[in-house]
């Protein structure tokens, strides 16, 4: 039985050692509402994503932007939904 559709704000991304561009995130991170923390590797977050059971977003000036599941040579990866114009929107939050 699937977990109820929950949506969460990202906040933190964890940087992976790789020189792979699809392969520089290895996990991201928030607060729920009750204050705790939560974090998903890239391939768990990827997986709820493709499953349904997540929606997950940053705030660039204010304003909600979806993370998207892409796909290149076979090899999944997040991204923000306006990779295109604005390559480095999740990346940003890297400390």
């Amino acid at each position: 039985m699937a977990r109820p559709y929950r949506r969460r704000a990202v906040s933190t991304v964890n940087r992976a050692y790789s020189h792979d561009p699809l392969e520089r995130i290895e996990a991201i991170g928030g607060v729920n509402a009750d204050r705790t923390r939560w974090q998903l590797s890239q391939v768990a977050a990827t997986a709820a994503i493709d499953a349904g059971t997540d929606e997950f977003f940053v705030l660039n000036e204010g304003h909600p932007v979806k993370l998207v599941v892409l796909n290149h040579g076979g090899q999944k990866y997040l991204a923000t939904e306006r990779e295109k114009t604005h390559p480095d929107d999740l990346l940003s939050l890297l400390p």
